[in-house]
């Protein structure tokens, strides 16, 4: 076994929890065109989800055939609590979970010269996304009072849609008497178009061991799956699309107060909330448990226009987030700072308390980060979320690497990393309070980095909020060197990459090679700068950027 191999596979079997099903373990199959009435057999599936998973038990699959499957149609409980079962699509076809209800077949009325409608009553829940195809539609929002649809009156321009009454008022999160009213985009008339308005997601997971395999899932509302107390999930292989929310948080996927989670081989692109920024994520933990870590790796991560990309609602630490492609994002990995479980009994826990959840001790490693507005976020004014270490990663044709806020976490080590033609490579930001470099220096150190091309700064300094993102002092990397001591063994100089942005290997003629600090692959004869710190070798089984 070589030696990365060797690191992964003691990672990989304790977040496993060395758990083995009870046997004998049934396989249940559901197609389009099944019989519920059928033994749920390969060749006698099931019709329905419910059905198939009210059968399961301890140890048990379930495989969907290929097809379409419409989570509206499902009339189960709304959490699935047997323990140790796989859901998956059956191998070699593709199974699409829809948590939308869709508009085919459906008359639209001509509401005025631009706008058109369909009543609402056939939804089963407050819609949140509407969608042609892989396009979404943008939600007309009233902010007056928090996030809600507009009146019709707001409808100015193509491409924007609400839900109204009859006399286009808004309405509340009710559907009787409401219509969805839409202002299509250019060259698109309603009745020849297909709509999906998202509803839901599958039922929450409670249950430990569970295993998601080979499913797309598009459509959602609030987030395709929620995995909740639920320890040791393997999610993998799978799409997470197309996810909507309203005047709440909008998740890739949700996974609260776990631990040994591992998340691989995704892709998981467009969630938005009405709001903006603060509150569309993609793959989101809150309160893990102080067990094995959680593990993101090898997902392919895109169009997430908030905090962020690879995120926390508090009280994560720990976590492992490592070989991954983030691209097109607002901030791609931000660890966040503590949390509290909340309990009836001790709803302000402190840091002595059984529900308390530090942040921090992240490690970052091996991702590839391209067109990020923020690389890594570490903000300031953060508590108990120190000791994250970043390494050996790329930050790519972004505005910004690495985001470091002022008195927020400390004993940060960011080294190994390229940063190359961003704005700025590293960006000390501070909030009201004037701050100087020196202000900083006791919250991370950094080495070992190549910089490149950064248009800004390698460095930069905003001191306050005065001004704009490029107010304050930028330096260059022998600039900052020569000024505070630090990025001692760190290089200026264009990294040779193979084919950026879509190879971030190195040539065998980069200046990178072998400049690594191999205190972090201990044993290792040598580590090159980047995202594959082992030159030509496949790093483990990483994506091919």
């Amino acid at each position: 076994m070589s030696f990365p191999q060797r690191i992964i596979a003691a990672l990989s079997v304790a977040a496993a929890g060395l758990w083995a099903a009870p046997a004998p373990a049934v396989e249940y199959f559901v197609a389009p065109g099944g019989d519920d009435a059928d033994p749920g057999t390969e060749s006698q599936p099931f019709a329905t989800m419910t059905h198939a998973i009210d059968q399961l038990a301890e140890g048990d699959t379930l495989t969907l055939r290929g097809g379409e499957y419409r989570l509206v149609d499902e009339d189960g409980p709304g959490f699935i609590d047997v323990p140790g079962i796989t859901i998956q699509g059956f191998a070699g076809e593709t199974a699409v979970l829809l948590g939308s209800a869709s508009t085919d077949g459906m008359t639209w009325d001509a509401y005025n010269a631009d706008v058109w409608r369909i009543p609402a009553e056939f939804l089963s829940s407050d819609p949140k996304g509407l969608f042609n195809g892989s396009r979404r539609i943008a939600h007309s929002t009233d902010f007056s009072n928090g996030r809600d649809h507009s009146d019709v009156s707001e409808l100015t321009e193509p491409g924007l849609w609400t839900k109204a009454d009859v006399n286009g008022e808004q309405c509340d999160d009710d559907n009787a008497g409401c219509y969805i009213y839409l202002y299509p985009p250019a060259g698109e008339t309603p009745g020849e178009e297909t709509y999906e308005l998202a509803q839901r997601g599958l039922a929450r997971i409670v249950a430990d061991h569970v295993t998601l395999r080979n499913l797309e899932f598009y459509y959602t509302q609030s987030s395709p799956v929620f995995f909740e107390g639920a320890d040791y999930a393997v999610i993998e292989h799978s799409v997470f699309g197309h996810n909507s929310n309203g005047n709440d948080n909008s998740y890739g996927l949700r996974i609260w107060d776990s631990q040994g989670t591992i998340v691989r081989h995704n892709r998981v692109f467009d969630s938005v909330y009405w709001g903006g920024v603060s509150n569309s994520k993609g793959i989101t933990f809150m309160v893990s448990k102080l067990g094995d870590p959680n593990i993101v790796e090898y997902n392919e991560i895109h169009d997430i226009p908030g905090f962020a990309a690879v995120g926390t609602k508090g009280g994560v630490s720990g976590l492992i987030v490592r070989h991954n492609y983030i691209h097109d994002v607002y901030a791609a990995i931000e660890p966040g700072d503590e949390r509290c479980v909340w309990a009836s009994d001790n709803p302000s826990c402190e840091s002595t308390d059984e529900e308390y959840r530090p942040g921090g001790q992240w490690e970052i490693y091996g991702n590839v980060i391209v067109n990020a507005e923020i690389g890594v976020r570490l903000p300031g004014f953060t508590s108990d979320g120190h000791g994250n270490r970043v390494y050996n990663n790329v930050f790519h044709q972004g505005r910004t690497g690495i985001d470091l806020g002022w008195d927020g976490a400390y004993g940060n080590v960011f080294a190994n990393n390229i940063f190359s033609a961003n704005e700025a490579g590293i960006y000390l930001s501070s909030g009201g309070t004037d701050t100087t470099v020196p202000d900083y220096l006791d919250q991370f150190v950094s080495d070992n980095n190549l910089f490149f091309g950064n248009s800004l700064a390698d460095i930069h300094l905003r001191p306050n909020w005065g001004g704009n993102y490029s107010s304050g002092t930028p330096y260059s990397l022998a600039e900052f060197r020569d000024a505070f001591g630090r990025e001692v063994d760190s290089i200026a100089g264009d990294p040779s990459f193979v084919n950026a942005p879509s190879d971030f290997h190195l040539n065998n003629d980069s200046p990178a090679r072998g400049q690594g600090d191999r205190s972090f692959w201990p044993g290792a004869p040598a580590v090159d700068i980047g995202a594959h710190p082992f030159g030509s070798l496949l790093f483990f089984d990483a994506f091919e950027q």
